[in-house]
């Protein structure tokens, strides 16, 4: 029965039926909690008693859920009304293809336009596994800004059931029996027709169905009734396209007759290549969006294409960089990356690009420089380790973060320079009167320090207001005088005011509020640029004293975002170009067991954004921190080593990290970023809410490292402004004590198996090395490590401990502490490829079994597909 005006679907009022279709009835309905249209698509009664079509429609909301790009439809939640079920997803204002096409063929720019998009949304569903199978004009969104959506997924199929990565769902929903047909007819592949398995390649032939009528007005199949069409697909060829006529160009002929061979090896073999093919034609050079990706083993015409790409690339930039920028046109282009990128900046002028990704050998993040427009990308050498790289204002130079410090290195290579410590640096700035800005610590006041490293002093210390537990992300305005930057706390609670976007001044101790924001701020043309929801990009424009005018308007969805640190992965000139990424590969880990020699010798679940793996005393469980790439949050899941399974552990919707067990494994201790900053603990077993420990206001973070064997004391790291150190804690509850606390930073403090010794890593020297010192009461120390050292950890004897060299080298040294501490030769094990560290707490990155055999190593995953970074010219234009 149709849904009336008015009804309540939980927290969904129905507003006024979109449509309906073979797999349900869609309404237009308001979330009243967030004040938000939405679409909402409910199985009718007289369906929702048949099981495959139950089975379909529960299958479409798995599938899109575990879908997040620009290009498909977002769902937002699921629920049941009178049992029967619905889908909760955004609501799309437009058209669909197949209403576009009703007045006849589009032409043939557009249709690039519109085919890349489509191809780029297939990529995105086909890189989780998921095929659509129903690919048909009525299936093709068109927003009313420009954005094509792929909808209805309810024959979608899961193409790799063994890739567990993508199978957080039954695979047995997604299989489909020999030799049952599924999809539309006009737009089958042949092996649809035939009724056999199918994979993405079926959705390739479905796209070049799709395209064929996009630049004709007609089907390239068709026939006086499905049997008769679907044996057209089997038996006939395309017709011919009269190219003058439709005004063609060859090569997107070619790309289309590729599409639609009826053998899939003879096809492009992904989305990914299709996309590629047709960013390389002239139908796309018109176009104001460029798609490309690259990757090894595509045919040998690629490469020429690729150039061609950025050939493009380059005379539209300079084009449009010769031209006044209020008046020149807003174009879109997305630029393939050889890897995947992690933090990223832009030169003043909009030429230049710097960002990082991962070193091929050690893993560790290094540094590369490219011109736009140029396929060119220089390495810089010394940057290992590297993280948020900043151009000085005429590009000559780079400044970032690694080691511990602030640097700069020439963008044309040479030696890096260390301007100042900076224990775990959040974001800097270089003015125009040669003054950097910068956050040398998670939690903390910004610094100010000229160019040359003289002069380092607090700029934002006496602006510090209660509540506040860190200063961070600075971007200077182009007077060089005044700045904004990002203040607040680590809880993202409606009832928190303070945290924000402010403006500062290197002159008067200004501090002024300017939105509210969980985000990195950037300004370009009397525009500020930040992330309004933590997936979605907004410009509001903003006048020299900071005052907000306009509406906001979306800039990009689905750009990349770090929960644990608020930032952003986009960054704009003044010139108003604007970059960004939507890749989450940067981030991605692998939990694989290795031995003694680094040979690979099982994996623990899926690949993921992981950190901090611990295993318990007895090597049964491991904790891990997990990052939720859709809701943007980290909680702490436990696998059960034994029965291969993982729960999750914490529920707070908030940032849960570093998993520290009891001696008898029936608890941990962890951090949460709730309420403050909490050390909580909690029954690992039990139902029991977890208790809390400690709590922090304002600047200082606590982070457990280690719990003493007779379990008494849980050892913490305290991070506060300037440094960090170790501290102890009651595990019964009580007042912390603190245990090793000096002008440096200590960090990574394990206390021994017999509760003899505390090794821990220190930056006392400049450079990171790892220590021993005595327990309870630190009384000297002595040095383990030889040439830098970090995370270490003990054997559970105590007779070894390991941590890792410079460039992730694992490394051993056999210790004693019979009657004194002593230390052997240090001896390189195997390099572990570790995921770089995001945040302040991303302590370990990996945990020794008990007698020192195995390692669980959080191993980075190079994605088998980089994302393209998108490079939006003229971003302010609103005319464009």
């Amino acid at each position: 029965m149709p849904l009336n005006p008015g009804t309540k679907l939980g927290p969904y009022e129905i507003q006024a039926p979109i449509g309906a279709g073979g797999m349900g009835e869609v309404y237009r309905a308001c979330d009243t909690r967030l004040d938000r249209d939405v679409a909402i698509k409910i199985l009718p009664e007289s369906l929702a008693r048949d099981a495959d079509r139950m089975r379909r429609f529960e299958q479409e909301a798995r599938a899109v859920a575990a879908l997040s790009h620009a290009n498909l439809v977002a769902v937002y939640d699921t629920g049941t009304h009178d049992g029967v079920p619905y889908l909760v997803s955004e609501l799309l204002d437009g058209e669909t293809l197949r209403e576009r096409l009703k007045p006849g063929p589009i032409s043939p720019r557009r249709c690039v336009e519109y085919a890349l998009q489509i191809a780029d949304g297939l990529a995105a569903a086909h890189a989780k596994g998921i095929v659509h199978r129903d690919l048909k004009p009525e299936n093709v969104f068109l927003t009313a800004g420009g954005r094509v959506k792929l909808i209805d997924f309810g024959l979608a199929k899961l193409d790799r059931p063994d890739d567990s990565a993508t199978a957080t769902f039954s695979a047995a929903q997604f299989n489909t029996a020999e030799g049952v047909v599924m999809g539309t007819a006009a737009y089958m592949s042949p092996e649809q027709v035939r009724g056999q398995a199918v994979d993405s390649r079926s959705d390739v032939f479905s796209f070049g169905a799709v395209l064929f009528e996009m630049l004709t007005g007609n089907r390239a199949f068709s026939g006086q009734s499905s049997i008769e069409t679907m044996n057209a697909i089997l038996k006939e060829d395309p017709p011919e396209i009269d190219l003058s006529r439709f005004k063609i160009a060859p090569d997107v002929d070619r790309v289309l007759r590729h599409c639609l061979e009826k053998n899939p090896a003879d096809r492009f073999q992904s989305a990914r290549d299709l996309a590629f093919a047709l960013s390389a034609t002239s139908g796309s050079q018109s176009s104001t969006v460029l798609r490309a990706t690259r990757r090894p083993g595509l045919p040998s015409w690629l490469p020429w294409a690729l150039a061609g790409a950025f050939a493009v690339l380059a005379a539209a930039f300079w084009s449009v960089a010769r031209s006044h920028t209020s008046h020149a046109e807003r174009m879109e282009f997305a630029i393939p990356m050889k890897d995947e990128t992690g933090t990223l900046a832009i030169s003043a002028d909009g030429r230049m690009l710097v960002y990082a990704v991962p070193d091929e050998a050690s893993g560790a993040n290094i540094l590369k420089v490219q011109r736009i427009g140029s396929d060119t990308v220089t390495g810089l050498a010394g940057t290992e380790g590297a993280t948020y790289p900043f151009f000085s204002p005429d590009a000559e130079f780079v400044g970032f973060y690694a080691g511990g410090k602030l640097k700069k290195i020439s963008t044309s290579g040479g030696s890096v320079q260390v301007l100042a410590n900076a224990s775990s640096g959040r974001g800097a700035t270089w003015g125009s009167q040669g003054v950097i800005v910068y956050a040398p610590d998670a939690g903390g006041a910004l610094w100010r320090i000229n160019a040359n490293g003289t002069g380092a002093a607090p700029l934002t210390a006496a602006q510090f207001v209660k509540g506040e537990a860190s200063h961070r992300w600075p971007f200077f305005l182009p007077d060089g005088e005044h700045f904004l930057y990002w203040a607040g706390q680590f809880v993202n609670s409606p009832d928190d005011h303070i945290s924000g976007i402010y403006m500062g001044s290197l002159k008067n101790g200004e501090k002024k509020f300017i939105e509210h924001s969980l985000s990195n701020p950037a300004y370009a043309n009397d525009y500020l640029f930040y992330m309004r929801d933590q997936r979605t990009l907004v410009s509001v424009r903003m006048d020299a004293k900071g005052q907000l005018t306009g509406e906001s308007r979306v800039m990009a969805e689905g750009v990349t975002f770090q929960p644990s640190t608020y930032w952003g992965s986009f960054t704009v000139s003044e010139s108003g170009t604007l970059v960004y990424s939507t890749a989450t590969g940067s981030t991605l880990s692998e939990l694989t067991w290795l031995d003694r020699t680094g040979k690979t010798v099982g994996r623990v679940g899926d690949v993921g954004v992981f950190a901090n793996p611990s295993l318990s005393p007895d090597g049964r469980l491991l904790g891990v921190d997990m990052t939720d790439i859709k809701a943007n949050n980290v909680d702490i899941w436990i696998t059960d080593l034994q029965k291969g399974t993982s729960t999750r552990f914490t529920f707070d919707p908030a940032e849960d990290v570093a998993t520290t067990w009891s001696p008898d494994n029936s608890a941990v201790a962890y951090r949460s970023a709730i309420a403050g900053i909490t050390l909580h603990t909690k029954n690992v077993r039990g139902l029991d809410p977890p208790k809390v420990m400690v709590q922090h206001q304002g600047q200082d973070d606590i982070v457990p490292n280690s719990w003493t064997r007779d379990g008494k004391v849980i050892g913490t790291l305290q991070m506060a402004a300037g440094g960090s150190n170790l501290v102890l804690l009651p595990a019964a509850g009580g007042q912390e004590t603190p245990f090793l606390s000096t002008k440096a930073s200590e960090t990574n403090g394990m206390i021994s198996p017999d509760n003899k010794f505390v090794a821990y890593a220190s930056n006392e020297t400049g450079d990171w090395e790892v220590y021993v010192t005595t327990y309870p009461n630190a009384v000297g120390k002595w040095q383990v490590s030889r040439g830098g050292g970090t995370e270490p950890r003990w054997r559970g004897d105590g007779k070894e401990l390991f941590y890792l060299a410079p460039g992730g080298m694992l490394t051993a040294v056999p210790v004693s502490g019979e009657e004194t501490f002593s230390s052997g030769t240090p001896a390189s094990l195997f390099q572990l490829h570790a995921r770089s560290p995001i945040s302040s707490t991303d302590l370990f990155s990996y945990d020794v079994s008990k007698d020192g055999s195995r390692f669980i190593g959080n191993r980075f995953v190079r994605p088998e597909h980089p994302a393209a970074l998108t490079i939006v010219l003229n971003a302010t234009n609103e005319g464009k």
